[in-house]
């Protein structure tokens, strides 16, 4: 028997308690936060990419070079743009739009609203692209090809970058859902 008031825990671990000051900054933390992970996810693979160009230099003259067998091409590139054009459209898309009250009852006759949920399905069908995308490149360019062993971690970067970039995509998407200070809600 349980009562309407009764506060139970739901996870063995206690969670600590978020600090009064820090609640008021929720969304500007978010947002740091994401740009945190957008700017981290792009480091690995430009990384990638330094390191891909410095491996295709030849060496001083009179010394043998063999070009090394796989390098970052366009092919590489491609999922972390697809990802970063879902993220742009993910985040784009005006949230409020799918949370109205009036909209969560007679969904099936707003234009706006499927417009919106339109949109929404394509950002989140380019960030899934993107990270299958890198996925793919990861496991058919680099570990099944048996003449690129050594030159995994470039494949591994394109996956990061996409991991990070989702990332971003949840923290951006759940601290706009949060209300600013300089948001009011006047309801009569």
């Amino acid at each position: 028997m349980s009562r309407l008031g009764e506060t139970r825990r739901v996870c063995r671990v206690r969670l600590p308690n978020v600090p009064l000051a820090m609640r008021s900054n929720v969304r500007v933390l978010g947002v740091y936060a994401a740009g945190a992970l957008f700017a981290a996810g792009w480091w690995f693979f430009f990384d990638a990419c330094v390191r891909s160009a410095h491996a295709q230099q030849p060496p001083p003259e009179g010394e043998p070079f063999t070009p090394p067998p796989v390098a970052i091409k366009l092919d590489d590139w491609a999922p972390g743009l697809c990802t970063m054009i879902g993220l742009i459209i993910v985040n784009l898309v005006d949230k409020q739009h799918l949370f109205d009250e009036g909209s969560l009852h007679d969904w099936g006759h707003d234009p706006v609203l499927w417009r919106a949920r339109t949109w929404l399905f394509v950002g989140f069908a380019c960030l899934a692209g993107g990270m299958a995308g890198s996925l793919a490149v990861l496991i058919i360019k680099y570990m099944l090809n048996e003449h690129a062993v050594g030159y995994v971690e470039l494949g591994v970067a394109g996956v990061m970058q996409n991991v990070a970039m989702m990332a971003c995509a949840m923290v951006l998407w759940f601290s706009q859902r949060t209300e600013s200070d300089y948001e009011y809600n006047l309801t009569l």
